[in-house]
């Protein structure tokens, strides 16, 4: 049986019975905070109206013009209302500098026209028919390329040999990852999300620019003073966990699927080891269309999808448990899973159903119960049928046939830190037998 509800005009589908309690318990609405209420940064959504985390994330990515299209919403709604997703993504902030809604009670946002081009004029409504949905809303906040703060504060950016404003391969610059200014400026951003009604913060671009060691040597960082970039990356997702504890919600940040395996952190401040007792919930990137030809094994890593994001959560997981002792907690891991075809590597590997469905299972056998799908267009009609029903059961796919697949990760392939670390374990044993034997 479905009900129906209207908010500010928007008229959804609400599912009803047959939910999952634990990823989608009912909810008292809220009204929509005032623009005064968020300038102030008081918490305007109250506790009463707030959905428990799904124990289980099951999440779709929103971009901003999407959440500002009612059209869109009531497309993606529906696929929650019906399938296993139980939460959204949803821009708030992107890496052109503009805000998604457009009542920010920021001084320093409106002096740069951050506010100027809104994807959205009704993000408050949409959360309030989110929580009766009861989908689970997370505010993406991209922190470190942001192209318009750079080019209006220059004292702010990223700076050249020359003493100019650095640009990337395409000219845009970015703001400096130690400047202080430019961590509050965020974490005030996220505040007015949460005070908006949103219940995670999820940082994105949290990270130096990922350039050659030749191009890093000509980029200058004003305030460093010696601090490396992996603590300075710790340092703010820390920072923004302590500045936001008051609402008492996660905060959670992207990172690139690679750094699972490599050893260091490829010069964008993104150490495994670092980031993972830093953040609430950790979210690599693991499109298998993202790692080079050969890595893994893999002469084609994206026409291998299972396999990828397999042995890539492997070696996440097992690193993790490293860090992980009686008075170290470390982050929940809940990969970013590939729902699009990687059309611009012209490798002739299209992304189905099938490709996802596999991705999903590859994170469940590496022992992870959390998965978030990007799509840069939110559109995830072509991956529907891998998604499976609300009420539980196979799905479309599954019902079809589609079986999933059985590879057992070949342990020479694991990052280099575990095989280091298992040879140390083992050379005590090596030397005490043979102390034993010259006896």
């Amino acid at each position: 049986m479905n009900t129906r509800v209207t908010v500010a005009g928007l008229v959804l589908a609400v599912a009803c019975g047959g939910s999952d309690a634990a990823s989608r318990a009912p909810v008292q609405r809220a009204a929509a905070p005032s623009s005064d209420s968020a300038a102030k940064g008081n918490s305007a959504a109250p506790q009463a109206a707030r959905i428990p985390r799904p124990d289980s994330l099951r999440a779709l990515y929103v971009n901003a013009w999407a959440a500002g299209s009612h059209s869109r919403m009531r497309d993606l709604i529906a696929i929650a209302d019906s399938t296993e997703i139980n939460a959204f993504v949803i821009d708030v902030k992107e890496s052109d500098t503009y805000l998604t809604y457009d009542s920010t009670g920021i001084a320093l946002a409106k002096e740069i026209g951050a506010d100027q081009r809104p994807g959205s004029k009704w993000l408050p409504a949409l959360l309030d028919s989110l929580r009766a949905h009861r989908i689970y809303p997370i505010a993406r906040i991209v922190v470190f390329k942001d192209r318009m703060l750079a080019q209006k504060k220059p004292e702010l950016s990223i700076r050249n040999a020359a003493g100019g404003v650095w640009g990337d391969k395409d000219g845009k610059p970015w703001v400096n990852p130690y400047d202080r200014r430019v961590w509050d400026y965020n974490v005030a951003i996220a505040r007015e999300a949460l005070d908006m009604g949103f219940q995670e913060v999820q940082w994105d671009y949290v990270r130096f620019p990922d350039v050659t060691p030749a191009v890093r040597a000509g980029m200058v960082f004003p305030g460093a003073n010696g601090k490396t970039r992996w603590d300075n990356i710790r340092d703010f997702i820390l920072y923004s966990r302590r500045e936001l504890a008051r609402y008492g919600v996660p905060v959670s940040a992207d990172i690139f699927g690679v750094m699972t395996n490599v050893e260091d952190d490829m010069g964008i401040g993104q150490l495994w080891e670092e980031v993972v007792r830093a953040a609430d919930h950790l979210h690599p990137m693991v499109y298998p269309s993202h790692y080079r030809a050969g890595y893994y094994g893999f002469a084609l890593p994206d026409a291998n999808p299972y396999e990828v994001v397999r042995i890539a959560l492997e070696d996440g997981v097992t690193r993790a448990g490293y860090v992980r002792g009686p008075n170290t907690r470390t982050a929940a891991i809940e990969p970013w899973l590939q729902a699009f075809t990687a059309d611009y590597l012209h490798d002739g590997v299209t992304y189905d159903a099938g490709r996802l469905r596999a991705q999903i299972q590859a994170t469940y056998d590496a022992g992870l119960k959390g998965w978030i799908l990007w799509n840069p267009r939110s559109d995830f009609a072509t991956y529907r049928a891998a998604l499976r029903p609300e009420r539980g059961g196979p799905s479309a796919l599954e019902r079809g046939g589609w079986r999933a697949p059985r590879w057992p990760v070949p342990h020479e392939r694991l990052s280099r830190v575990i095989l280091r670390r298992e040879a140390a374990r083992r050379r005590p044993a090596t030397a005490d037998s043979a102390r034993g034997r010259a006896q």
